[in-house]
């Protein structure tokens, strides 16, 4: 899994590549908390570019829109390929999260 950050005024634009299972998660909650305990509070999730989720994935992100929210914040995602869109769907976290389309309307909604 490949991970990069990139700051665009106050949000956290985070792009995830590759698989997000039980083996690569710890790194990007890790990555996520060290954001979230520096006070950021807007993300932008880029998902691109992500072959797969699991359910150990899954919980990762549940605990960045978690801890988002609990800080007045707001979180988008975008990009999500049809595998990913189909686990979030069965899943039922396509109606915890807000979803979109395009890396533009995803920073519309968290600026």
């Amino acid at each position: 899994m490949d991970v990069t950050i990139e700051k665009q005024g106050e949000v956290r634009i985070i792009r995830i590549g590759g698989r997000l299972d039980g083996t690569t998660m710890q790194q990007l909650e890790a990555q996520f908390l060290e954001l979230a305990g520096s006070g950021c509070s807007r993300f932008v999730f880029d998902l691109t570019e992500l072959d797969y989720i699991s359910s150990a994935g899954l919980r990762v992100m549940l605990l960045a829109v978690k801890k988002t929210k609990a800080a007045g914040g707001r979180l988008a995602l975008y990009g999500l390929n049809d595998n990913v869109s189909e686990i979030f769907r069965i899943s039922g976290f396509s109606t915890i999260f807000s979803l979109f389309g395009t890396s533009a309307e995803a920073l519309a909604f968290v600026s």
